[in-house]
């Protein structure tokens, strides 16, 4: 498809894609309800759809009803069908509000009784820039040994930004509540790290001292797992993020001492 045959359209404060011509009609002359441009998701139970995850643009109803989809008429929209329990999206909604303020994370852009809906991120999950990409721990130290120096050092400047976001909205009294790095987004251009899927975050005032203890915690260890990893790969590095994934080690690992060891590099050759 030819560059002329697109157009550049916003889908959060900052940034932009490309659309193909077919969809441009869509943008500027919307049909009255949503068109699903892609399905991401869709979860079913006994035959009944429990949710479904899409890549929407927008129609006149909802751009009525919500008036940031008429300024991201392309965003993610995630549906929830009866047949599924699931939390009031509305709190989601002001989950992700808050993160928003707390992080310059785009803005979600609406909520209803049974949907949500949000910026889309154009970039790729962590989870699958990562090299640990599997649950055997002795697979992922022997990963450690392969992975070229300017492939780990990207990796953990990505995760340094991923580790500053989650501090930044734990002080300001939110916390996620699924961290997983499937659920962290690096975007090339401009590029950044965000987090999305707030729909099991907490706020601060809402639960007690311990809860909150252990929700921060939760959110944190995907990301001190891989700062231990990294750090097996290029060696100790300096800072918060570093400390602490060094400090979690032992309840990280079943093997904590081998850990140690391809940290300080004392199994280069083994």
């Amino acid at each position: 498809m030819r560059m002329d045959e697109q157009r550049a359209i916003a889908v959060t404060p900052d940034h932009m894609v490309r659309i193909a011509a077919e969809y441009l009609p869509l943008i500027d002359r919307p049909p009255s309800r949503d068109f699903v441009v892609h399905s991401i998701e869709q979860r079913h139970a006994n035959g009944l759809p429990l949710m479904a995850a899409e890549i929407v643009i927008a129609g006149s109803q909802t751009r009525a009803q919500f008036p940031l989809a008429a300024t991201y008429p392309l965003h993610f929209r995630k549906t929830y069908f009866p047949a599924r329990l699931h939390g009031d999206p509305q709190h989601e909604y002001q989950h992700a509000l808050r993160a928003s303020s707390l992080a310059r994370l785009p803005p979600p852009i609406g909520a209803s009784h049974n949907q949500f809906r949000c910026c889309f991120i154009p970039g790729r999950p962590y989870a699958r820039l990562t090299p640990f990409n599997t649950d055997s721990e002795d697979a992922n130290l022997r990963r450690t040994r392969d992975i070229e120096m300017p492939t780990a050092a990207g990796l953990w400047h990505m995760l340094e930004r991923a580790f500053e976001l989650m501090t930044t909205l734990h002080n300001g009294g939110l916390s996620h509540g699924d961290a997983q790095l499937q659920n962290y987004i690096v975007s090339p251009a401009p590029l950044a790290v965000m987090l999305i899927d707030f729909e099991a975050a907490a706020l601060r005032e809402n639960i007690d001292d311990a809860q909150w203890q252990k929700r921060c915690a939760t959110d944190f260890q995907p990301l001190l797992h891989e700062a231990a990893l990294l750090q097996a790969s290029l060696g100790r590095q300096q800072g918060v993020l570093a400390e602490e994934g060094l400090r979690a080690v032992p309840q990280l690992f079943k093997d904590a001492a081998r850990v140690m060891r391809y940290v300080e590099h004392l199994e280069e050759f083994a």
